[in-house]
């Protein structure tokens, strides 16, 4: 069957499970069969009349710049995927990016992506993964490399190869990278070249947008992923508009924002984030009645300063009948999908459940008033939120801590629930972490032009990413 590239999978192809079809089938063993893998798949969910119900599918597509592929306006974002199972569900309910890397769960995801890609359509999907090249490989290394990471992936060919979370401006023109993909191109293994940014990590390093609007001028990358919601849209949006001028493809990522509740602690059936945290503690050698103590510590000493930040916006969220954190994230994703210039969205969905609460999105979009109320929010709370984008505090800091690397790790933690990869990250830090913060009289305090109160910030970070 031929189809263009990027079109809508048929719901009723040979290859595709619908959530009904998996669930009148007898569940996960039916899947398991159908792919060759076990999973786990969330409870039955009913309409009135009893059968169960269908998630709702991708209805919006957008052509990813002058790659010409038509992208579902809500992407995978693979940085932790549960089982294969979980990238087939997506793709049958019509997601067809796929964002990984060569780092993420060492090789991990695309292994996972790999698995599921017999059941996938190839051109109807656009795989992205990604190498780092800060310790600046040659040529033939980045060829390897990459190899490696097609093996993995159980495909001829990636749709796009980005340079990964660039922070300097030297490597956007990284010759032996751009040789690497050149020769990659006419071996017919790579489409595309690409380029994600964080911000600034490290020694003196670029702001976001610097490294972004640069990689634009330069004009050998087709495709890019960077940071951009409602609380650091100008940087973004400065990025979007020199895109949509030379034609660039914009993934988005980072765009969930704001917190509004504390997880609550019940040891006989823990939340996500709590079992993360029993999962890296007993994996350090705690009995799990060890663990069990440790976290509820960690919980007591970091209520007060919580209920003190819940206190100051209660306000908002009682004026705008926020309930749930999902709301407000829900209405930061819905922000981003308002602008046509901002293709697609990446938001980590590691598995079922998540998939299936994005999915409603597609097609949707704030309204006036949902954006007001965003505005307000990042208004009322902004110096609870680091931009990860700007470097503008890094000369203030004593010990040249990399600031928003280490509240990105915690984003990572709180918005993404990869809190054993985030734990990690931080780990590698060695002396570079904000234990430093404890002892020092904080120069650091209104460096910050959004009014971040920079060590506040690092100690939250770094009671969540250690567990001491």
């Amino acid at each position: 069957m031929s189809t263009p590239p990027g079109s809508r999978p048929p719901h009723d192809q040979e290859t595709g499970v619908s959530r009904r079809r998996f669930l009148t089938a007898g569940g996960t063993a039916a899947l398991a069969a159908a792919t060759g893998c076990a999973g786990n798949r969330p409870a039955t969910e009913t309409v009135p009349d009893g059968s169960p119900s269908e998630p709702p599918r991708i209805n919006r597509h957008r052509t990813l710049g002058r790659t010409g592929f038509r992208v579902s306006d809500i992407g995978m974002g693979c940085g932790m995927i549960s089982e294969p199972n979980v990238v087939r569900y997506a793709y049958d309910h019509g997601i067809n990016l796929f964002d990984t890397a060569e780092v993420y769960g060492n090789g991990d995801s695309e292994t996972k992506i790999g698995q599921a890609m017999p059941h996938m359509e190839r051109d109807r999907i656009f795989i992205v993964t990604k190498l780092g090249i800060d310790d600046r490989p040659d040529r033939q290394a980045i060829v390897e490399r990459f190899n490696a990471c097609l093996g993995r992936l159980a495909t001829d060919h990636v749709d796009a190869l980005y340079m990964h979370g660039i922070a300097y401006l030297d490597l956007v023109t990284y010759e032996p990278f751009h040789a690497a993909c050149e020769q990659l191109k006419a071996e017919g293994k790579l489409k595309h070249v690409g380029i994600s940014s964080h911000g600034p990590r490290g020694d003196e390093p670029d702001a976001m947008d610097t490294v972004l609007l640069k990689a634009v001028a330069d004009g050998r990358f087709d495709v890019m992923l960077l940071s951009y919601g409602f609380v650091n849209k100008d940087e973004g949006e400065r990025v979007l508009a020199a895109c949509k001028e030379k034609n660039v493809g914009t993934t988005i990522m980072k765009s969930a924002t704001g917190i509004i509740e504390m997880p609550e602690f019940d040891p006989d059936n823990p939340s996500e984030q709590v079992q993360g945290w029993y999962d890296h503690l007993e994996g350090t050698g705690a009995t799990h009645a060890e663990a069990t103590e440790r976290i509820r510590d960690y919980m007591e000493r970091r209520r007060p300063e919580f209920e003190r930040s819940l206190a100051e916006s209660r306000p908002f969220i009682e004026r705008h009948g926020i309930r749930t954190q999902e709301e407000l994230d829900r209405k930061s994703y819905q922000w981003v999908l308002r602008n046509p210039d901002a293709h697609t969205i990446c938001p980590s969905l590691a598995t079922f459940e998540a998939i299936d609460r994005i999915l409603p999105l597609s097609g949707t979009q704030l309204t006036g008033a949902g954006a007001a109320m965003l505005d307000e929010y990042a208004s009322a709370f902004r110096s609870r939120n680091c931009r990860f984008s700007c470097s503008a505090c890094t000369s203030a800091c004593p010990q040249r801590l990399p600031v928003n690397t280490i509240l990105r790790y915690a984003y990572y933690y709180q918005k993404q629930g990869r809190q054993k990869y985030a734990m990690r990250k931080y780990a590698r830090l060695g002396g570079q972490n904000a234990a430093a913060c404890l002892e020092c009289d904080a120069p650091c305090h209104g460096a910050c032009p959004q009014g971040v109160q920079i060590q506040d910030r690092l100690f939250e970070a770094h009671g969540l990413l250690t567990m001491v």
